[in-house]
């Protein structure tokens, strides 16, 4: 019997929003919005019909410009908006009008140890309770969320050094965190007044990222979870011990904030690829490239999905899983969903960790040309409901490649082991492409996923080009999908007015869209003038609705900016 698409329920105990599009002033106080990490706006000022008339209503530019995008999310509450750069100095502005209120500069704050050459990434804060929360550098901060004054109690002067705290515990003559090569990128969850954050990054040889439990009143660390267990001491080794072989244990960084289900008690966490010699670590090394569920209470495992196998192609996991409830075939389902680098879309029960639909572990080529090389013999594929498998994200073979740069070139099947020399050979997604960073959205309203990924095949002669779809989770159907030049590397943002908005990172401009959320047509788009990484927000300030969103950044993000943008509908 086919699944039968129903009702489809939103999760209201997860939500964190302040108020309706009823209300004067409509919040978004978390990064994703709620610890659901749904990223649905329930204002309807702006809608099909009139997405066109948006316009600018204001910009603000902080000025830090460090050669690398702008990733901040801005954080709105009570007509103030939080936004960072990527240091990690936190601005507050007015969310009206643009007006800087306070900035609370972290640049001397960050500590010794700093890696030549690398400039830090930041994505934003979280609100709770007047407090201003940020992970930046490798330290916690908690700030006055009226005046941005230091929170006294919380760590030395408002600012905890969390994973040196934690490994510490293992490397007691370790002097700064960021000389082993943790930091942070993504911003905090918070929940029941505790903190919860993930450290990066896989690429600096780490020993494992952390899982990080912190008390948002002391910044003591309450508890932690090592996503690539080193040995024994280490919770999961049992399972994870086993599935490297010869050596190696680096990686497992966390690019991004972990969803929450309260009711379950449970912590969803997205980990990243493995590093360093392939050769020396044989299996399926665990715990990376999976989705990780933790108790909140005890960090203790609950259940682990890996959607990549001894990744040599850094199809690791960026995005934070979305959480939201569906009806499928039936029987109500507690669901998760998630799109990894790879390209693929995994719908999972987040009770259990089960897929909701089949994914199949499918043999994939062994062949390779590196001497000690273990290749896994099978990878999952999702597939629908209705057995046929998923149409995946962005496209896993390559296509538009330019004659001329096809030409004496092989095209390699997904999963291929990567040749020593790589010159001759094309494949997709390359490195840079699949489901990166940029957070799911989902709709009550509509029943639909909304997942930005980026076509970049390794090798292609050309430039990438982001995929923007919206799924039917129920079934796994792709309902539709706009294509565009540039990267789609950043999330989306739906509305209970029926639009979606989302951007695109380009070396000449970025584009800001915003589509019709039931049929995929394009209302509106506005040049930005450079390209968009960021993940935009909708809030709403003395009964006015406002769509915002970071802009600057070139060729992956790697050429700065400093741009805000809040767009509205004139005024009347």
């Amino acid at each position: 019997m086919q699944p039968v698409r129903a009702a489809i329920v939103s999760l209201c105990t997860l939500s964190v929003l302040a108020g309706t599009a009823a209300a004067q002033n409509v919040d978004w106080p978390l990064h994703n919005l709620d610890l659901a990490g749904s990223r649905y706006a329930e204002t309807d000022q702006i809608t099909p019909e009139n997405a066109h008339l948006l316009t600018p209503r204001w910009l603000f530019q902080h000025g830090v410009i460090d050669g690398v995008s702008n990733q901040t999310t801005p954080v709105i509450v009570d007509g103030v908006m939080y936004v960072t750069d990527s240091r990690g100095s936190v601005y507050a502005v007015n969310a009206a009008d643009g007006h800087l209120l306070w900035i609370y500069d972290v640049t001397e704050l960050l500590g010794g140890g700093r890696r030549e050459g690398y400039i830090f990434r930041h994505r934003g804060v979280t609100y709770a309770d007047g407090v201003v929360y940020s992970a930046a550098g490798s330290f916690m901060f908690a700030l006055d969320a009226e005046t941005g004054e230091p929170i006294e109690g919380f760590g030395e002067n408002g600012q905890a050094s969390v994973i040196l705290d934690v490994l510490r515990q293992r490397y007691p003559d370790v002097e700064t965190a960021i000389s082993m090569g943790y930091w942070f990128t993504s911003a905090p969850q918070i929940h029941d007044g505790i903190l919860y954050v993930g450290s990066t990054r896989s690429e600096s040889m780490i020993p494992g990222g952390h899982v990080l439990a912190v008390d948002a009143e002391t910044g003591e660390v309450i508890w932690h979870f090592n996503t690539v267990p080193q040995d024994e001491r280490d919770q999961g080794w049992d399972i994870a011990g086993p599935t490297w072989v010869g050596g190696g244990r680096n990686g497992g960084g966390i690019w991004e904030t972990p969803s929450i289900d309260p009711e379950l008690g449970l912590l969803y966490a997205a980990v990243g690829n493995p590093f360093g010699d392939s050769t020396l670590r044989a299996g399926a090394n665990l715990f990376t490239d999976s989705i990780i569920a933790l108790d909140l209470k005890t960090g203790q495992l609950a259940w682990y999905y890996q959607q990549v196998h001894h990744d040599v192609w850094d199809y690791d996991n960026g995005q934070q899983p979305v959480l939201f409830d569906m009806v499928v075939d039936g029987e109500p389902v507690k669901a998760l969903a998630q799109a990894n680098k790879n390209s693929w879309l995994y719908i999972l029960n987040r009770e259990t960790g089960e897929p909701v639909h089949p994914i199949i572990e499918t043999p994939v080529p062994t062949e390779t040309d590196r001497e000690g090389e273990v290749p896994y013999p099978t990878q999952p594929i999702p597939h629908k409901a209705n057995g046929e498998r998923m149409e995946p994200v962005s496209p896993v073979f390559p296509t538009d490649i330019p004659p001329e740069h096809a030409e004496g070139k092989r095209f390699l099947e997904q999963f291929t082991p990567i040749p020593r020399v790589t010159r001759d050979v094309i494949f997709a997604p390359g490195m840079g492409g699949g489901a990166s960073y940029g957070p799911i959205a989902w709709s009550p309203d509509t029943g639909l996923l909304y997942v930005n990924a980026i076509d970049r095949p390794f090798n292609a002669g050309r430039g990438p080009k982001g995929y923007f779809s919206a799924y039917d989770p129920t079934t796994g159907e792709l309902v539709w999908r706009q294509i565009f030049e540039g990267y789609g590397q950043a999330g989306s943002v739906v509305t209970r007015g029926g639009v979606v908005f989302v951007g695109t990172g380009s070396n000449i401009a970025g584009y800001f869209f915003a589509f019709d959320a039931r049929t995929g047509e394009e209302l509106w788009r506005y040049n930005t003038g450079a390209g968009i990484f960021a993940s935009p927000a909708v809030y709403m300030v003395d009964g006015e609705e406002f769509v915002t969103v970071a802009s600057g950044g070139g060729d992956r993000g790697r050429r700065g900016g400093d741009l805000i943008l809040s767009f509205a509908l004139p005024k009347r």
